[in-house]
């Protein structure tokens, strides 16, 4: 009987510390979900949404092999963040010295301009000065003759160092130009895959629509993506999302816009007939889907999607009321297929 009472009395002991440590576990996970530096707020989100939902395994862990997935998976997505963090600040750091570079050598090189001129005209000005006092006349001429040289050498060096002042802020400013686009190019695409982002396929559905230029949306849906979250790393899930829009893009060549729709889509933008997109439809759900070896930390990974396609086409003078709808019905419908 007493050795009953201290099992019982063990047992309820270790599930309390099961449950203060499953406890302090998924409040660590929301903690660093809730304090990670804003330094993309995009990529600070989904960030976010990756540790809600390790937070929610954790709860459900019931087994070691359940715990050392979760683990795995949570330093998966602080090493992933990280990585994004350092290559966002090494890229605003290049920018930041770059634009400091050309504006110090652009201000040097007006600097030494104008100090060269200066000297150049005051030695004119004294000259003069000192032949108002000549009183022979030989002297004088010859003497403004070298002055008047001399401020036309000063307006010739000026004239051209100006110019050379120009020619290098306009290339500083293609260069700084460039790396605008740059910047303003990968906030139009998506962080894991490197495609489009939503942003930028609604930017590009709204020209065709305006110009009344006929189109089709395909969208795959990768039906499993929670389950394999739940199962794999986040950097092996993000390397078979990337491996699937490769493959997309291997199917649709060069002139189809792909880009993620949402978090278990992606979409591509076809000009191309209804009856031949709803072909590539059928071919798109049969290729996509199936297994995907992937690598981490130099092991192979075989991962199994489940992806489903479908297309919502757009003529001129559709109603973008009734298109924005069938589109959302479609959505939801491969999302719950």
């Amino acid at each position: 009987m007493i050795s009953i009472r201290t099992m019982t009395n063990e047992l309820d002991r270790m599930e309390e510390a099961l449950r203060i440590v499953t406890e302090s576990y998924g409040l660590g996970i929301h903690a660093s979900a809730e304090y990670a530096i804003e330094i993309n707020p995009g990529g600070a989100d989904e960030f976010r949404e990756h540790l809600q939902a390790l937070r929610r395994q954790v709860v459900a862990a019931d087994n070691p092999v359940a715990w050392r997935a979760t683990q795995a998976s949570y330093r998966g997505e602080l090493r992933d963040y990280r990585d994004k963090a350092n290559n966002a600040l090494a890229r605003l750091r290049d920018d930041i010295k770059a634009a400091t570079d050309a504006m110090h050598l652009f201000a040097e090189s007006v600097a030494s301009s104008d100090s060269d001129h200066e000297v150049r005209v005051r030695e004119s000005v004294n000259r003069l000065e000192g032949l108002s006092h000549a009183t022979d006349w030989e002297t004088v001429r010859t003497g403004m003759r070298n002055i008047a040289a001399s401020i036309s050498e000063s307006i010739e060096v000026l004239e051209s160092s100006h110019k050379v002042s120009v020619a290098q802020m306009r290339d500083e400013i293609r260069i700084l130009q460039k790396q605008v686009d740059t910047e303003r190019h990968a906030r139009q695409v998506d962080q894991v895959t490197a495609s489009w982002n939503r942003e930028k396929l609604d930017a590009r559905v709204a020209e065709l629509t305006t110009a009344n230029r006929s189109f089709c949306l395909l969208l795959v849906c990768i039906r499993n993506l929670r389950q394999l979250n739940a199962r794999y790393s986040g950097a092996v899930v993000e390397n078979c999302q990337q491996s699937l829009v490769r493959r997309l893009g291997g199917m649709l060549g060069k002139e189809a816009m792909i880009g993620r729709w949402d978090e278990n889509s992606f979409a591509a933008i076809l000009e191309i007939p209804a009856t031949a997109a709803m072909s590539l439809s059928r071919a798109a759900t049969q290729h996509l889907s199936g297994a995907y070896s992937v690598q981490e930390n130099g092991v192979a990974q075989s991962l199994s999607l489940v992806v489903v396609a479908g297309v919502i086409d757009w003529t001129a003078g559709v109603d973008d009321a009734a298109y924005q709808k069938k589109l959302r019905q479609m959505s939801e419908a491969l999302a719950g297929a």
